[in-house]
C-alpha cells in the first residue's frame, strides 16, 4: 500500500495515520487478564504468540502499552485458562519480530484481582509514602539535633581551648614575674655582699691605718 505525502501546510496533529491493525472484532465487556512485567519491547503480536504458544483459548482482543498487556475472552472460563497457563512463564519475542529481549517470566492475574491489588498497593504506597514522610521528619528533627549537639560541642571546645591558652598565658606571666623577682633577689643579695665585703675591707684597712699611726707615735 502506498501513501501520498501530505501538505506542507498540515500540522501533524491533523495528519491521518494508519490504525494499528487489530486481531480479533471490536471490543466488548469480555473477560480480561492482565499481564503484568512484560519487556518494554514487547508488541501485542508478542503476546498474541506467546498465548498461543501455551495452548490458551484465542484472545478476542490483545493489547501491550508501557509494560502491561492486556488479553481478552468471551468467557470466565477462557479467562481461567488462561492465568492458569500464561502465569509465572517466560515470554520471548513472536515469530518474525525485528526486535530483540530476554526471555521475562510474566504475571498473570484476572480484572478483579489486578483492581484490588492496585486498590492494596496505592494504599501500602500511601502508608510507606507517610512512614518515609515520618521517618525522614525524624531523621531530619535527628540530624538538626545532632548538628546543634555538634555545633554545641564545637563551641565547648573552642571556649575550653581559649580557656586553657589564657591559663597558659597567666601562668607564663607568673612564672615570668616568679623568675624577675627570683633575678633580683640574687642581685640584691649579691649586692648587699659586695657593700659588706667593701666595709670589711674598709674596716680592715682603717685598722691597719690606725696600727701604723700609733707604731709611729710610738717610735718618736
Amino acid at each position: 500500500r502506498s501513501f501520498l505525502l501530505p501538505p506542507a501546510f498540515l500540522r501533524p496533529s491533523q495528519l491521518l495515520l494508519p490504525k494499528r491493525p487489530n486481531n480479533s472484532m471490536s471490543r466488548g465487556r469480555g473477560y480480561k487478564v492482565l499481564i503484568d512485567g512484560l519487556p518494554d519491547q514487547a508488541s501485542w503480536q508478542d503476546l498474541k504468540d506467546f498465548a498461543r504458544e501455551y495452548g490458551c483459548p484465542p484472545p478476542r482482543y490483545t493489547d501491550v502499552r508501557y509494560g502491561e498487556g492486556v488479553l481478552e475472552f468471551d468467557s470466565s472460563r477462557d479467562a481461567d485458562d488462561a492465568i492458569r497457563k500464561l502465569d509465572g512463564r517466560r515470554i520471548r519475542p513472536g515469530r518474525g519480530a525485528r526486535h530483540d529481549y530476554p526471555p521475562t517470566r510474566i504475571k498473570a492475574y484476572d480484572e478483579d484481582e489486578g483492581r484490588s491489588s492496585r486498590k492494596r498497593s496505592a494504599s501500602s504506597s500511601r502508608s510507606r509514602s507517610r512512614g518515609r514522610d515520618r521517618r525522614r521528619g525524624r531523621d531530619d528533627r535527628r540530624d538538626r539535633d545532632r548538628s546543634r549537639d555538634r555545633d554545641r560541642d564545637r563551641r565547648d571546645r573552642s571556649r575550653d581551648d581559649r580557656d586553657d591558652d589564657r591559663k597558659e598565658r597567666d601562668r607564663r606571666r607568673r612564672d615570668d614575674s616568679d623568675d624577675d623577682d627570683d633575678r633580683r633577689r640574687r642581685d640584691d643579695d649579691r649586692d648587699d655582699r659586695d657593700r659588706r665585703d667593701d666595709d670589711r675591707d674598709r674596716d680592715r684597712d682603717d685598722e691597719k691605718k690606725d696600727k701604723d699611726d700609733d707604731d709611729d707615735r710610738r717610735r718618736d
